[in-house]
């Protein structure tokens, strides 16, 4: 994914020590309307131990609710929908000619270091390469998918018989990525390996995480203004088309379960959550109360 979607999704290392007790993390809103009530909570896509337990107001809320909607259910996995992701991921000689020539050597040597095969960039799209070198490096650093937020509420539903819901697809989510044109998605690789090389991604993702971890607005919501002013493609892209475009559609689903239904929950990454196009700002558009909680 681009340096900035990394951020979004992924956490700090080590940001607390010792025992884990519950504290109030991410955003949380409440959503009145319809004579219906939703509450609405801000994950991460990957995790650590020290994540957990959730504050109370997350775990009670979900308890209460008789729907949990995600952006796509994490526990659920086929080998149809791996395989069609792999058939997706596959490039091809007219996307690998296209391959900034500087590019090349400094693609070899990040994939070298991670223990990854050098042929890996003349066998995936440029965007499937992002996502890997990203995920290889974070889990490097100790981050887990299955620790991940929305996996753990994924789980404590299906535990209680609470219905879950998707507001998006696996294909879809894919499809961003596979949509953008074969030069911006070099470019996306480019300005990714150049942040890792630096380690601003890993500084920026250290920002996003401890805003998330402390439930500290006013820093989530600075960080959000500094993705949008950034003039990088890769901040352009994660606004446009990762945020933006994907938050209108969101935000009519979790309107259209808000008058279905009472008592429910939706939980979606957390950067949906803060800016100007926020789901929170788009839901008041249509004239439901929201309440920020924390």
């Amino acid at each position: 994914m681009a340096r900035r979607m990394i951020v979004v999704l992924l956490a700090a290392l080590s940001l607390f020590g010792g025992q884990a007790w519950a504290v109030e993390r991410g955003a949380l809103f409440k959503v009145s309307g319809h004579g219906h009530t939703m509450i609405l909570f801000g994950t991460i896509h990957m995790g650590l131990p020290e994540f957990f337990p959730l504050d109370d107001s997350v775990t009670k809320a979900l308890a209460a609710s008789t729907t949990l909607a995600l952006e796509i259910d994490p526990t659920v996995q086929t080998a149809e929908m791996a395989a069609a992701a792999q058939r997706i991921a596959l490039t091809t000689p007219a996307i690998v000619a296209a391959m900034p020539p500087a590019l090349g050597p400094r693609l070899t040597r990040r994939l070298e270091a991670l223990g990854a095969p050098a042929a890996l960039s003349t066998q995936l799209k440029p965007w499937m390469l992002l996502i890997t070198l990203t995920t290889v490096e974070y889990a490097r650093l100790g981050y887990r998918p299955d620790l991940a937020v929305d996996t753990h509420l994924a789980r404590l539903a299906h535990s209680r018989n609470t219905k879950v819901i998707a507001l998006e697809t696996v294909e879809s989510q894919l499809d961003l990525f596979d949509r953008l044109p074969v030069a911006d998605q070099w470019t996306l690789l480019d300005e990714t390996l150049a942040s890792l090389d630096s380690g601003e991604a890993q500084q920026e993702m250290a920002s996003v995480t401890e805003g998330w971890a402390k439930a500290d607005r006013a820093a989530l919501d600075a960080l959000a203004l500094k993705y949008e002013q950034d003039t990088r493609l890769s901040s352009q892209i994660l606004q446009r088309r990762f945020l933006s475009e994907r938050n209108g559609p969101m935000a009519d689903k979790l309107d259209s379960l808000l008058r279905r239904e009472n008592q429910t929950m939706a939980a979606v990454g957390l950067m949906h959550l803060i800016g100007k196009d926020s789901l929170p700002a788009l839901l008041r558009a249509k004239g439901l109360k929201v309440e920020q909680v924390y």
